[in-house]
């Protein structure tokens, strides 16, 4: 055989073999069956699944809470609406200002000496003041109060001038026929009207 012939042809076989050999490992992977030919590092990760439509977000259940409360407060204040009127701390000031003005009277100190005539002016004075005070301040919870806590108000009222009376008659019959008669009675209705004066301000009034 020709050496000529020969060397071509075993030229062509190297390079047939080395065409081989250099194959890239993705054609490789791209002639195997069931190989998917698309990387999974480039492959786009699934959008996570939307669960606002099944679950309550805790913002949601901040808004329920808060409209819960807001309900609430707004509950406490019409409650208190209707069980108290406003001018607690004005009426308090002017029920400490009435004594004030009484112990400021002329009589005053004649009547702190047990002086009977002053003791009667004093303290007739007193419970006519302390009595307008109680009147303004019914008429002012009458205007304000819820009917039905008006008409609790009521019943308590009448049984509470029958107490004050009753209290007084007892005080001016241990000294019937004295000097000290009425003192006595006009002493009982002073102190048992301002006493009922803050009680009523203090449970039926705010601010």
């Amino acid at each position: 055989m020709n050496k000529r012939v020969v060397v071509p042809a075993m030229s062509a076989i190297l390079i047939m073999g080395m065409s081989a050999c250099s194959q890239s490992p993705n054609e490789e992977a791209a002639d195997q069956p069931g190989t998917d030919a698309v990387s999974a590092s480039t492959e786009k990760p699934s959008k996570p699944e939307d669960s606002s439509a099944d679950s309550t977000s805790p913002s949601d259940e901040n808004e329920k809470d808060t409209s819960t409360e807001n309900s609430s407060t707004e509950t406490s204040e019409q409650n208190d609406r209707d069980t108290k009127a406003d001018g607690k701390q004005a009426y308090t000031e002017k029920l400490d200002n009435i004594q004030k003005e009484l112990d400021a009277l002329p009589y005053k100190k004649d009547s702190d000496k047990g002086v009977t005539n002053a003791m009667k002016d004093y303290y007739g004075v007193a419970y006519e003041k302390y009595d307008e005070a109680l009147n303004e301040i019914y008429a002012l919870l009458k205007k304000e109060l819820s009917p039905e806590v008006m008409a609790d108000l009521k019943s308590q009222q009448v049984k509470w001038i029958n107490e004050k009376e009753e209290k007084a008659e007892k005080e001016r019959l241990k000294y019937e026929g004295g000097t000290f008669e009425n003192v006595a009675w006009y002493i009982s209705l002073y102190e048992s009207t301002k006493d009922r004066c803050y009680e009523l301000v203090e449970e039926y009034m705010r601010g």
